[in-house]
């Protein structure tokens, strides 16, 4: 809008020259005309910049390489003012920065997060002369998952036994079942009825699931892109083959902030961790491969293309 205001100057000073010069009532006229145009021009433009409201539209979630755009939508009264914006992208894991429009489409190239926020936003008048600042609207986090999830279990990983059983969190479906007395506070759902007949007391049928002990996965987040991309494709296969086999297990990765870990029991904890891992920032140097951890089974995640 900076040329609309540079030719409104010059209009006045034009208008003020022809007036000096000639001193005609229509060069008085003119003057006054330009002189008030911009505050006309504001004052019918401003219940629209007022009521100018954003919304800022991106997919939560999507595989690298989806053709995913960024929306700015633009909600308010009457005739839209014209209006200024510009969106930048950032990798948090990585610092980079893209400067895109509405319309555009994201950098899904690789996996990670990508915050997508809104800057300079301003509106202004029918001629460009006056604006205002909008409010900007929340900024958008997009995760891009890796495409390929379907890998092969390393055979250590899956030959885990368990070796005790305990009682299944949360209760639910199970195929192995212990019989033990009521205690005060339990279900009635779990009550053995004909069981609890013969007994002449209440007995409960209480799920049990495996006791493997808290299996560790480790995980340097450095690397090239593609060996990022290869990672973050073997934690989530590993990830959700131990959730889906009811395995507790501890995800431990060295990251830009130290040495993080989050401990999985279901499939929303894992999400969590997934989520958080794809917007950290990267581990400049290091890994936790050497480190001593009292888990009985622990397995360090790759970014090698011939990983088993």
């Amino acid at each position: 809008m900076t040329g609309r205001r540079i030719c409104y100057i010059l209009a006045m000073a034009g208008c003020v020259g022809f007036y000096i010069a000639y001193q005609k009532w229509f060069a008085w006229i003119a003057l006054l005309a330009v002189l008030f145009l911009p505050w006309f021009s504001l004052l019918l433009s401003l219940r629209a910049m007022l009521h100018l409201k954003l919304r800022l539209t991106a997919a939560d979630r999507m595989v690298q390489d989806a053709d995913s755009i960024i929306r700015l939508d633009l909600h308010g009264v009457g005739v839209r003012p014209p209006f200024g914006c510009r969106i930048r992208v950032s990798k948090p894991n990585t610092g980079e920065n893209w400067i895109l429009r509405s319309g555009d489409a994201l950098p899904t190239e690789h996996c990670g997060g990508l915050s997508v926020r809104v800057e300079k936003a301003k509106v202004y008048d029918s001629l460009g002369l006056f604006s205002i600042k909008v409010r900007k609207p929340p900024v958008c986090m997009v995760r891009v998952l890796p495409a390929d999830t379907d890998l092969p279990i390393p055979e250590e990983m899956s030959r885990v036994l368990a070796r005790a059983w305990k009682p299944k969190h949360g209760g639910g479906y199970a195929e192995n079942h212990e019989i033990r007395p009521y205690r005060p506070g339990d279900t009635l759902n779990l009550v053995h009825w004909k069981l609890s007949a013969k007994a002449d007391a209440l007995m409960l049928r209480e799920p049990m699931e495996p006791d493997q002990g808290m299996m560790l996965l480790t995980m340097d987040l450095c690397g090239t892109p593609a060996e990022l991309d290869r990672k973050y494709s073997r934690l989530i296969c590993y990830g959700h083959y131990l959730v889906r086999h009811g395995v507790a297990f501890a995800v431990t990765v060295l990251t830009g902030n130290g040495i993080e870990t989050w401990f999985i029991r279901e499939e929303s904890e894992f999400a969590d961790c997934v989520d958080t891992l794809l917007c950290t920032p990267f581990a400049p140097e290091g890994t936790v491969r050497t480190q001593k951890y009292s888990a009985p089974w622990q397995y360090h995640i790759g970014g090698e293309p011939d990983e088993a």
